[in-house]
């Protein structure tokens, strides 16, 4: 049963239409969903402590296992389900208590999974676009030594997409703070690429991968941009959705000023983006092929960054 949460959490939080727009009979779903995971958690996300007292050394590891459990109860033990935070729009409050609950885990738990030390990863990033100073964020050089002690490890197979996803997102060069897992930033991608086939091909088709973060100018955690800050700069709300159809959205001038626009070149169907890094280029697909139309091999382009579950993306091309 929760497995298959996770998967109907996954499709819904990664997968979305070529409008931006959300589908009414998708959201009656997720409804419905929701209702069935409400008596889940019911009836499995909670304890009878009394009894787990009576043995010795109980103590931490019950608060662990409740810790645990209201993880599994907020929906926040997968990547999807913290990235779903921010379309949710969840409090600030509930967030640093989440990311209080993970640190407990992390340091008190006999045994943290792969999918613990990203989804930690994956919380600190979301609280960081809903709070940027809050105090239960961890130092960003921090947050990449806990990503680069992951990403030396052993990987699941089944932890390959989300933990690849963020670390494109996290290791895209900048002028400060550059590890030397970002000269492996193509080989990255790669294997996401490959792992979101592999998860994602028996539900994607009609889809579109939905694009979580957009690459911003400033540094460090704020480099990575969510939508709803691109939305604020709109004053008639109402109108996002067809400024999103229609591309203008990209060119209201606070928007640009929030977005760092990027250069590089044409190859083909791709296009080869320019990094800080000087021999460092990075192969990204544009969000819409129709864009790279009549452009001849090698001309130069420029155009702002997504970051989707199926690699970088160039939006805006100019």
């Amino acid at each position: 049963m929760k497995r298959q949460f996770d998967f109907l959490e996954n499709m819904f939080v990664n997968l979305g239409f070529s409008s931006g727009m959300k589908d009414k009979r998708e959201l009656v779903t997720r409804e419905e969903v929701f209702k069935c995971f409400k008596q889940y958690s019911n009836l499995f996300c909670r304890t009878d402590s009394k009894e787990l007292w009576k043995y010795k050394n109980m103590g931490i590891m019950l608060k662990v296992h409740h810790a645990r459990q209201y993880l599994d109860m907020c929906k926040v033990d997968t990547h999807s389900g913290v990235l779903n935070c921010l379309s949710l729009g969840t409090s600030s409050e509930t967030m640093e208590k989440i990311a209080r609950q993970y640190r407990f885990v992390l340091e008190n738990a006999d045994s943290v999974s792969v999918k613990e030390r990203i989804n930690y990863i994956y919380v600190n990033v979301v609280l960081n676009c809903i709070k940027p100073e809050s105090q239960c964020c961890v130092p960003y050089k921090t947050l990449l030594d806990i990503l680069c002690k992951v990403l030396h490890g052993q990987i699941p197979l089944e932890d390959h997409l989300a933990l690849y996803f963020i670390t494109i997102s996290l290791l895209w060069p900048q002028i400060v703070l550059v590890p030397p897992e970002t000269e492996r930033l193509e080989q990255y991608i790669s294997h996401m690429r490959i792992s979101y086939h592999a998860v994602m091909k028996e539900v994607c088709n009609g889809k579109w991968p939905v694009i979580h973060f957009y690459l911003g100018k400033k540094q460090s955690y704020g480099k990575l941009i969510h939508f709803a800050a691109i939305e604020s700069c709109v004053k008639e709300q109402e109108q996002v959705g067809s400024l999103f159809k229609n591309g203008k959205l990209w060119k209201e001038k606070k928007v640009e000023a929030l977005l760092c626009r990027v250069t590089g070149e044409v190859q083909g169907s791709a296009i080869l983006a320019d990094t800080c890094i000087p021999n460092l280029k990075v192969k990204v697909n544009p969000m819409h092929r129709s864009q790279l139309s009549g452009r001849a091999f090698g001309s130069k382009v420029s155009f702002f960054i997504g970051f989707s579950m199926k690699g970088p993306l160039a939006i805006d091309i100019d």
